[in-house]
């Protein structure tokens, strides 16, 4: 037994030094897998949020240096409603989209980004940056909402293909004009919501939960108040829920009647809301110069340049360049079916729609049919083939339409370079991976960045896309406004002025040159022939015009403007009132109209004018004066003081301002305020002689006779000729008995005055 006990089997060390090996080597192995863990981490769905966030914000991030430019001027920085702040919301639910601007006979309705715009106005006032950085927040969430939605939409299994479509969104140079232009929060907010409903259904479609479906109805909503254009929703919703994502025929029945219940409320609140207004003439003309299509010479024309267009839009997709601002006439030209370019744009659209239906009928999940659908039932929308849009061509139009182009770009990356590993997230780091991503990043992120500089101001935007487009009439035009309305203010140098308004001129010209009936550049041109002083050319310019387009308002503003100018007051008055019929929120007219009345004495008129545009802007500086002025001039000396004394709370440090507040005082016979004026305005300027004479007088009345005569003196002392104010020298000398100086004073207002004797 002891020998046995002594007995110590040969394999049992060796098993024992294996298992410390492996305990050794699964530790090591769980550190190593803990590394892997960690790292895979960092390809979750929360981080890949955050770094498609970060991308997007990083190369948007140079737009907020930016200032107002486009169409910022008619949603925010000149729009009455907006500018009211939190209040103006009601308003702005129920009232058509351009009505703080502009009324127009065919308007739309999409109130919630002026909403937007009211919150931030509110809160931070007019200030760009604020709305460059709410535009790149906005951005951002449609990247993340779209890296979401494509992730369900592979039901998880293929998050590296949708982070893939969603990076190539996020860098895309082509939404440029969209995030560059705050005007375009619309579109952002658009499809903001639009996917973010998308992804709501899908929650409902696995959950059942029926405040997914509710949430999702509600959003959808939200998208349609942004913009219309998620009216195309109401095509690939029934064809995503009922073949794509699929789990329950009775929940997509109830994802596409919500689609429908939001798609009904929306019309019948725009309905109702335009009709209210009469701005809903669906048949009104579209213009020429904003869709060269309307002009176009013969229907075939017409749809072989369609197709041109839209060529474009692809091309735009696969090489973002050049990117311009305007698409007007003569920047694409006429074609006929004869032309290659439109041809070929035939051939690639009857492809895709070929390729599209044959893969979706062989397989309702292809996703390739799915990108390609989606892409053509988004830009069909702004093809220009159902109805002609409000320009013939923008990168705007092109925004939802490109999420169809960036799926397809992921999926081609996933099938000739991913392959089998697209189920890996970590294949994103894979070298042939990177290898296609990172140089397709850094070419369309630097286009992005270059482009987003342009956005910078509107001389800059217009300068640089006129030597990409020099045929576009319609970007001279705006060139040359850009220069005399936006620079030309700003230049202290009355040299550089007046060559700023010769090369505005020439840009003019050349816009004319391609267009002679561009009935805007005429009355640019007429605008700056008036401030030139060439008036005869002036009013010839306004007359073409208006011969083009009757009811322009600012042509007859400026027509109106001239003969002000030239002193036919009478004359002016018809073509002002014709301008507020064509814009009755063109606050200048009324300015112009008020100082004609003015001119010709009618007060009450002039007053009436006064008021309406002050009612648009109560801070405007001179309004408020002239206003002021006209009151007095009636002797309605308590209206006239409000507003003298609304110039003094705008202008605290202008004697000027208090000195007309006293003068009203005085004429008022209210002494005592009126003194307090002109001490006010001594006190801000102490060489001010008329604030000496009339706060002199105030003493007078108030029977402090010395303190009146010493200002008097102070007065002539320091204007030796003036010698108005003499008499009442000598009329206070007699008030305090002294009848000795009031004699003496008596003689030399006699030479001033010859009738003048004291009593």
């Amino acid at each position: 037994m002891a020998k046995n006990q002594n007995v110590r089997p040969a394999p049992a060390q060796g098993p024992a030094r294996s298992t410390a090996g492996n305990a050794r080597e699964k530790a090591a192995g769980a550190g190593k897998q803990g590394g892997d863990v960690k790292k895979r981490d960092w390809f979750s769905l929360n981080y890949l949020c955050i770094a498609l966030a970060a991308v997007a914000f990083l190369l948007y991030f140079n737009t907020l240096g930016h200032g107002y430019i486009l169409d910022d001027v008619m949603v925010l920085k000149d729009n009455v409603f907006v500018k009211q702040g939190i209040k103006a919301i009601p308003e702005l639910l129920t009232t058509p989209h351009m009505r703080g601007y502009l009324v127009i006979p065919n308007d739309l309705y999409r109130p919630l980004s002026l909403v937007m715009f009211a919150i931030e106005y509110q809160f931070f006032g007019l200030n760009p940056m604020v709305g460059h950085f709410f535009n790149i927040l906005t951005f951002m969430g449609c990247v993340v909402m779209l890296f979401l939605f494509m992730n369900k939409f592979f039901d998880g299994k293929k998050t590296a293909i949708a982070f893939i479509a969603a990076l190539i969104f996020a860098v895309h140079p082509i939404h440029t004009e969209v995030v560059a232009n705050i005007k375009s929060r619309d579109e952002l907010l658009c499809y903001f919501f639009a996917f973010w409903s998308l992804n709501l259904f899908m929650n409902y479609m696995k959950s059942g939960k029926m405040m997914q479906l509710i949430l999702g109805v509600f959003v959808l909503f939200l998208s349609y108040i942004s913009k219309e254009t998620v009216i195309t929703f109401l095509a690939i919703i029934p064809v995503l829920f009922f073949f794509y994502y699929n789990e329950n025929r009775s929940r997509a029945i109830m994802i596409s009647a919500g689609t429908v219940l939001a798609t009904v409320i929306f019309l019948i609140i725009r309905t109702v809301v335009l009709a209210k207004y009469h701005a809903n003439e669906a048949n009104t003309a579209t213009d020429f110069m904003d869709n060269a299509l309307a002009g176009a010479p013969n229907m075939a024309t017409k749809i072989a340049t369609e197709f041109l267009v839209i060529g474009k839009y692809l091309k735009l997709m696969f090489i973002p360049y050049p990117l311009l601002a305007n698409y007007s006439f003569n920047s694409i030209p006429f074609v006929g079916f004869g032309n290659v370019w439109a041809l070929l744009s035939i051939a690639a659209y009857l492809g895709l729609i070929y390729v599209g239906i044959t893969r979706f009928i062989k397989d309702k999940k292809d996703p390739w049919a799915f990108a390609i659908l989606f892409y053509l039932a988004t830009l069909s929308l702004f093809s220009n083939f159902p109805f002609l849009m409000g320009a013939e061509m923008a990168e705007r139009f092109a925004f939802f339409a490109s999420t169809g182009f960036c799926i397809a770009a992921a999926l081609a990356i996933e099938q000739w370079i991913i392959k089998e590993g697209a189920t890996n997230i970590l294949s994103i780091k894979a070298g042939k991976t990177l290898a296609i991503l990172l140089p397709l990043a850094l070419v369309f992120g630097g286009l992005t960045v270059a482009r987003n500089s342009d956005w910078k101001d509107e001389y800059t935007l217009y300068k640089t896309d006129v030597e990409k487009s020099p045929e576009d009439s319609r970007l001279y035009q705006y060139l040359a406004t850009a220069m005399a309305e936006n620079m030309y203010p700003e230049e202290p140098d009355s040299t550089k002025r007046k060559e700023m308004d010769k090369e505005s001129i020439g840009y003019l010209r050349k816009a004319l040159a391609i267009y002679p009936d561009f009935a805007e550049a005429h009355v640019e041109l007429g605008r700056l022939y008036e401030r030139t002083r060439m008036y005869d050319s002036a009013v010839v310019q306004d007359k073409t015009a208006l011969k083009l387009k009757p009811f322009n308002a600012t042509a007859n503003n400026n027509m109106g403007s001239v003969y002000i100018t030239l002193g036919k007051y009478e004359e002016s008055i018809p073509f002002l009132k014709r301008s507020i019929e064509g814009n009755a929120n063109f606050k200048f007219v009324y300015l112009n109209l008020a100082r004609a009345y003015k001119q010709v004495r009618k007060y009450d008129s002039a007053a009436v004018y006064y008021n309406i545009m002050l009612s648009f802007d109560p801070n405007y500086v001179d309004g408020q004066k002239e206003l002021a002025t006209d009151y007095y001039m009636i002797q309605k000396y308590d209206s006239a003081a409000i507003h003298f004394k609304i110039v003094t709370q705008l202008m605290p440090n202008d004697p000027d301002a208090y000195n007309n507040l006293g003068a009203v005082y005085l004429n008022s016979k209210n002494y005592a305020l009126a003194a307090e004026q002109f001490k006010k305005t001594i006190s801000l300027n102490q060489g001010y002689v008329n604030a000496y004479s009339n706060l002199g007088r105030c003493y007078y009345f108030l029977k402090q006779y010395q303190a009146a005569i010493d200002l008097f003196n102070k007065e002539l002392t320091m204007d030796p000729k003036n010698g108005r104010d003499v008499p009442y020298i000598a009329l206070s000398y007699q008030k305090m008995g002294n009848m000795q100086k009031a004699k003496e004073y008596e003689v030399v207002a006699k030479k001033i005055y010859s009738d003048f004797k004291l009593d």
